[in-house]
């Protein structure tokens, strides 16, 4: 039961008995998305497949493309804060971050086929090409957890994956650590023995992850319009992933230890991963009637390749004794490669004359079939915990936009069932969204808001020994869209 926890980010990832950073939660991270791209798509809780003529259409559905009847340019920086209330053994921790990103900016240009006295005539209408730099995926993220535990203690941890060792086999990165700063030592006259300097007493266990970073994905996309009935679309995306960490984790003695316990103890966890991927995306959109279209799109999985990562970590202990201690692990370096799940989305719109619409989208993912790879090591592990563990999530996206004069009103709303198995952790995301446009000429302004909310377990090291916090986090997204039609 203890890895089935730990894959879920739920747990530190360089305490384990184990030389590689990458595992399951890994591959989770970096398979799952955000709702973002320009104000209308985000205001409409991204139920976009059907109707198109936005720029966010590149990273969705590319027969969007298809719809714009001239060339346009939009640019929609976003604001993004984050909360999270964290509940561990009854005590409260809060904690929250703000940041400010270029969100979406391209461009579309159209190329009319048939015009004037050919307006009408059978065939293909036009072709339009895109290409739009967007923010996918948000890492910013800081998370508290406080609370105190008579029984639990990182020290337990790392004595129990140090026994049957010798101190000079212990893991550089997590127990061989606690070996340098007599958090662990040996029990008399059995050397692959410890003993952990834990308080009898009890200790007040604090938490604190930041995460920063981003997944920014290049796209570029071409679209084709046969006879204004059924829009085909195809692009290319490659996306860019930069990811960063820091874990402190403190534990305070209640009372007054012993000598030979800690009053202070701290481990500290450094984790860096850059990487660039490839992935393809193709759509369409048939056009029933001026009041009814439907659409499908299909993502094939996105393959990062030569995913780099830098991690290291260190321990500092403050002794019953008066004396204190400090050791920190070298430097650790992996290079692998990560496959993330395929996409799969259907949808329909139902428009009023001019004067708006309403939107479904369903979409299909498994989170099980991500995959990792490197030369230098299997992964079996790993991809049989991804296999196990995760499982098909289910997205419903409703969106809806109404017109008056030079004003258009859009709300939406989104929820997605537990990528995760849940006797592991059931983990449910709903979100809500609104928004605002003005046209006015060639020039328009549009603006919105998204909230999610999602609940899990979080487990600070292996739940063998510690009882889960509840996590609730809220990911709010503040996005204005300045566009101009060419």
């Amino acid at each position: 039961m203890k890895t089935r926890y730990i894959i879920l980010i739920l747990a530190f990832g360089l305490i384990l008995k184990t030389g590689y950073t990458q595992n399951s939660s890994d591959a989770f991270r970096f398979s799952s998305y955000d709702i973002l791209g320009s104000a209308r798509f985000v205001a409409l809780g991204g139920a976009y497949g059907a109707v198109g003529g936005d720029l966010s259409t590149l990273n969705y559905n590319p027969a969007g493309l298809g719809i714009f009847q001239s060339s346009e340019f939009s640019f929609s920086p976003t604001l993004n804060y984050t909360t999270n209330d964290a509940i561990y053994n009854g005590d409260m921790g809060m904690s929250s971050k703000t940041n400010l990103n270029h969100g979406l900016i391209g461009m579309v240009t159209t190329h009319k086929y048939r015009e004037g006295s050919r307006a009408n005539s059978s065939g293909w209408k036009a072709i339009n090409y895109g290409i739009s730099l967007n923010r996918t995926k948000n890492f910013n993220n800081t998370l508290y957890i406080n609370g105190q535990s008579q029984s639990s203690s990182l020290a337990n941890v790392w004595r129990a994956n140090a026994t049957g060792y010798y101190p000079d086999e212990l893991h550089p990165f997590s127990d061989g650590l606690a070996w340098d700063t007599y958090i662990l030592d040996t029990v008399s006259g059995n050397p692959t023995e410890y003993y952990s300097a834990a308080p009898s007493q009890g200790v007040l266990q604090q938490y604190w992850e930041t995460s920063e970073g981003y997944i920014n994905e290049l796209s570029f996309a071409m679209s084709a319009n046969y006879n204004d009935k059924l829009i085909i679309g195809v692009s290319i995306g490659i996306p860019n992933l930069h990811y960063k960490r820091k874990i402190d984790y403190y534990e305070y003695a209640l009372n007054t230890p012993a000598d030979y316990e800690f009053d202070v103890l701290n481990y500290t966890e450094y984790l860096f991963t850059d990487g660039t991927g490839i992935n393809a995306k193709i759509g369409f959109i048939y056009v029933v009637s001026p009041s009814f279209r439907f659409s499908g799109a299909y993502h094939t999985p996105t393959y990062y390749g030569d995913l780099t990562d830098e991690y290291y970590s260190s321990v500092e202990s403050f002794m019953g004794d008066g004396n204190s201690y400090y050791s920190e692990s070298p430097i650790g370096n992996m290079v692998y490669d990560l496959s993330t799940p395929s996409r799969f989305m259907l949808g329909f719109s139902s428009f009023f004359y001019k004067n708006g619409f309403i939107s479904v989208d369903y979409e299909y993912m498994d989170y099980g079939k991500s995959k990792l790879s490197s030369a230098s090591y299997s992964f079996a592990n790993e991809n049989q915990d991804i296999r196990g563990d995760f499982q098909i999530a289910h997205s419903l996206r409703i969106g809806g936009e109404w017109k008056m004069d030079y004003l258009t009103f859009r709300t939406g709303y989104s929820i997605t069932s537990s990528p995760t198995d849940p006797n592991v952790n059931d983990i449910i995301s709903s979100s809500y969204s609104w928004g605002i446009g003005y046209r006015m000429g060639n020039m328009y302004f549009d603006f919105a808001y998204s909230k999610r909310t999602t609940d899990n377990s979080y487990y600070m090291y292996n739940p063998d020994y510690v009882n889960p916090a509840s996590i609730t986090n809220t990911t709010g997204n503040y996005i204005f869209t300045l566009g101009y039609k060419l």
